[in-house]
């Protein structure tokens, strides 16, 4: 059969691959506390492994992006896949925390020249009328690792060590690639376009600006996710199901609730929930925090998909949805670093104040956008 008749469900391979790698992004909060303790740092200090990790993500995806253009699609799904595999395995064989980041860093860039080449493999491989479900596939990989892949990590690691969650996550890569390695999926030849072509869009004023507000969002949110086991007291691998399956409601409601609403009311009503939400987190009782993280989850995912259907209707889809990826994974790199600073400087308790002043700010700015919008 060829490629171009398979159906979405053959896709299946690729959408492992992300929850693979979402995995290896979300699983590291719950174990933190554990790897800072055997490594003999800090807490604050632990968390540049997201750091480095939502960083590197970030500036890879459309670097790797346009490097990478020429190469079959194939070579590189599979060989970042390889490369990422090889950077958990030293993950969790790391003797210290500089060979551990240096193969976080790696590993990022390894994810980022995989996830968008995944997307681009699904919707070829799919026939026209299946192509956004074949690219659902794809995203739903990222969203079930919230809810299935980090909550198994932090087990995991509760059982054996914080190392075990890392060799999870090269097992689960390792059999992606067995999977693709049994299918036909990145034959087609790759859509190229140049670093130029890919960040164009960044000179007008309101992509800028929407971008932004996305950033803000999740330097908001993930100043608290990192270090949510030192946050809230209880069963961490709990806390990250419920964030996770929060995260997955709010991202469907977020994209229903654009087509009815606006994404303008969406986003303004998403950033006053989580900035009260997180506001309020250090100070609620263990048997109220379930609930608190439910909203928590619910905004900062709905701020997500909101944000990413008001970018599409400003250009090229594919590149402004590649761009809004990477101000996520920059607010996630920036959350993780401020709320590093926070608690080692002033404690836990004090990590409200980053939410408030980021959806703050996002309001503002966001109020702006609308106003010239309308203008």
């Amino acid at each position: 059969m060829p490629v171009s008749t398979v159906k979405p469900r053959a896709v299946a391979p690729l959408g492992f691959g992300a929850f693979a790698i979402g995995t290896d992004l979300f699983v590291v909060a719950g174990v933190l506390p554990d790897l800072a303790a055997d490594l003999g740092v800090t807490v604050g200090t632990a968390g540049l492994t997201v750091t480095v990790f939502a960083l590197a993500y970030a500036t890879g995806a459309p670097v790797l992006g346009a490097l990478l253009a020429a190469r079959p699609m194939r070579q590189v799904l599979i060989g970042s896949l390889v490369l990422f595999t090889v950077c958990n395995v030293v993950c969790a064989l790391a003797p210290g925390l500089g060979v551990l980041l240096a193969a976080r860093v790696v590993a990022a860039l390894a994810a980022s020249a995989y996830v968008p080449a995944a997307g681009a493999a699904a919707v070829a491989a799919a026939p026209a009328n299946r192509r956004g479900r074949a690219l659902g596939v794809v995203l739903a990989g990222s969203a079930v690792a919230m809810v299935m892949g980090a909550p198994l990590g932090v087990l995991l690691a509760s059982l054996l060590s914080w190392r075990a969650a890392f060799g999870l996550v090269a097992v689960l890569a390792m059999s992606t690639v067995l999977g693709l390695l049994r299918s036909s999926l990145g034959s087609d030849p790759p859509a190229r376009s140049t670093l130029v072509e890919r960040l164009r869009p960044l000179r007008s004023p309101a992509v800028a600006g929407t971008l932004a507000v996305t950033f803000l969002a999740m330097t908001a949110s993930n100043s608290n996710y990192t270090y949510v086991a030192v946050l809230l007291s209880g069963p961490v691998e709990l806390y990250l199901a419920v964030f996770g399956l929060a995260g997955v409601a709010g991202t469907w409601w977020g994209g229903a609730a654009v087509d009815r609403y606006g994404s303008r009311r969406v986003v303004t009503a998403m950033l006053i929930v989580l900035g009260t939400g997180l506001a309020t987190l250090p100070h609620v009782a263990a048997e109220t925090a379930p609930a608190a993280v439910v909203a928590w989850g619910f905004a900062a995912w709905g701020v997500v998909s909101a944000q990413h259907h008001r970018v599409t209707g400003m250009g090229p889809a594919p590149l402004l949805l590649a761009l809004n990826s990477s101000a996520i994974h920059l607010g996630f790199a920036t959350g993780s670093l401020l709320g590093g600073r926070v608690i080692d400087g002033v404690g836990v308790g004090s990590l409200w104040l980053i939410p408030v002043m980021c959806c703050g700010a996002g309001l503002v700015l966001h109020g702006i956008l609308g106003r010239e919008a309308r203008s």
